[in-house]
């Protein structure tokens, strides 16, 4: 490992594990971390403010660091460099960052972290437009990420409270000018918007500025040159339950379980959670009892409907290590399982998400990454997490449980990696399933609510509050054009209303959560 020891954009001093200074001429740490990277290509390198040099935590580093794919960063997570505006213009799982825990994020500090220098080899060509350290971690992270560099804020790389000195605010000109290098133009028009609506700023001059600024014209970063093998012993043996939800798809049961049957690896058990919402009715899955299976069916007939409360109820009888959510019309492999058994070993990854394609979809992904959303037909997630997570009943027959579930992991300090090599069919059965539209309380409403109050209640509930204003007006503009009213003053009254009543029955969920 070499530490690189800084005060903000001035090099302080650079040595290795041994406390033996290295020579690099560099004095700005984003070009000494490069030369770093250029002269020892195998190690590890450690960023720290000057004030934490004493409370830097080098015990818990050959943990923390267990495989080459990893960038982390430990900063102010109530006001990251590019102060929470950013909220404004990123809808992702990103910014809402869990200040007590491990979680994935883009959002890099200069206050102390570690990367490895392949990362850096792979991506420090790239980044070239600089504006100090603070601007070039988050660049190489927030480009890095979405290629399969995996990101984190880590609360243990300090032994202490972290200190006011070491943590470095964006200005306005280095807001608008990452959002123009990150992101499209057209967002400088909504921060600046933002800026004017929300905290009473007219940052004319920094909006026009970025407008003039040239993007780079980057190489490709690959990833898929840097090893990855997690030094993590996440598995023993790998057991696995499968958990499914099912409802009037007898058949495309039946071929899931004769797939599983195929596989090189067999699952522990299979827990199916049949519905029918008739109370008279009874189990048309008699293939259950009928048939030898070469792994135990815990089978379970209720007449209450609801993919929470099926998925609940199966999570509740699993007992192995790992559970695979999965859904009652896939199709898949029979290595399935052996390749998901080989991707937490990759990875070291407590949740993986599988690529789930309908047919004719083509796979745009070609490595693992960091993942936005979670599938819950179609995700392998570990004990740790299913002993403390369960899906949100409040979104029953709604919208946003599987969203709700991963932010719940993230929250717990683990991530959601995609394995998009790891690939299920999802057939979409044109039968069975939550066909029948719910009865709620506010569809007798005169103005319907807008967004679905499920959706707000989980926008509430996991994003930021600036996040939350950001999607109010995407959705507005966005709406406008999707619905009859073209007046605009007579939509912006209309929208007012189908607002607020969506607030309102919100929190009503929230209440009754």
């Amino acid at each position: 490992m070499i530490f690189l020891y800084h005060i903000h954009d001035t090099v302080k001093e650079i040595v290795d594990e041994q406390a033996i200074p290295i020579s690099i001429q560099e004095e700005k740490p984003e070009k000494a971390i490069v030369a770093i990277a250029e002269n020892y290509p195998d190690e590890w390198i450690i960023w720290c403010h000057i004030d934490h040099k004493e409370t830097l935590n080098t015990s818990v580093l050959p943990t923390l660091l267990h495989h080459k794919r990893l960038m982390m960063s430990l900063g102010d997570a109530s006001v990251p460099f590019l102060t929470p505006a950013i909220g404004y213009i990123e809808d992702s799982p990103f910014i809402n960052i869990n200040p007590t825990k491990k979680y994935p994020t883009w959002c890099m500090s200069s206050a102390v972290g570690a990367i490895h220098a392949s990362v850096v080899l792979a991506t420090g060509n790239v980044i070239t437009n600089t504006k100090g350290f603070d601007y070039f971690l988050n660049s190489l992270a927030r480009k890095g990420q979405a290629l399969g560099i995996h990101c984190y804020h880590e609360p243990l790389l300090l032994q202490s409270d972290l200190s006011k000195n070491a943590v470095k605010k964006a200005s306005l000109q280095l807001q608008y000018t990452f959002v123009k290098e990150h992101f499209k133009a057209s967002w400088l028009y909504f921060l600046f918007f933002c800026h004017i609506r929300y905290e009473k700023k007219f940052p004319i001059l920094a909006c026009l500025n970025a407008l003039f600024f040239v993007k780079n014209n980057n190489k490709p970063i690959q990833v898929n040159t840097i090893p990855l093998q997690s030094s993590k012993a996440l598995l023993k043996e790998f057991e696995i339950d499968i958990i499914i939800p099912t409802l009037g798809r007898k058949t495309y049961l039946y071929d899931v379980l004769q797939d599983f049957t195929k596989q090189t690896i067999l699952p522990q058990r299979i827990i199916i959670i049949e519905q029918n919402p008739d109370p008279n009715s009874t189990s048309e899955l008699d293939y259950i009892t009928n048939e030898k299976w070469p792994f135990p069916i815990d089978h379970q007939f209720i007449h209450q409907t609801g993919a929470c409360n099926a998925r609940n109820i199966a999570l509740e009888k699993t007992t192995s290590d790992w559970v695979f959510l999965f859904d009652d019309d896939n199709r898949f492999a029979p290595n399935l399982l052996e390749k998901i058994s080989n991707a937490i070993k990759e990875t070291g990854s407590h949740c993986i998400n599988m690529s789930y394609l309908q047919e004719g979809e083509v796979e745009k992904y070609k490595t693992y990454k960091q993942w936005e959303t979670f599938g819950s037909g179609c995700s392998v997630v570990h004990r740790d997490i299913i002993n403390k997570a369960s899906f949100d009943m409040a979104l029953e027959h709604g919208y946003g449980e599987d969203v709700d579930f991963g932010m719940q992991i993230r929250n717990l300090g683990y991530d959601i990696i995609y394995a998009p090599q790891i690939q299920i069919l999802h057939l979409k059965a044109p039968v069975g399933g939550f066909r029948s539209l719910p009865t709620f309380p506010w569809n007798e409403d005169k103005i319907l609510p807008k967004p679905a109050p499920q959706i707000l209640y989980h926008r509430i509930k996991n994003t930021t509050e600036k996040q939350l204003k950001g999607y109010k007006w995407v959705l507005f503009i966005k709406y406008y054009f999707k619905q009859r009213i073209k007046n605009p003053f007579s939509y912006i009254s209309y929208f007012k209303k189908a607002w607020n009543k969506s607030v309102h029955w919100a929190q009503k969920l929230t209440l009754d959560a």
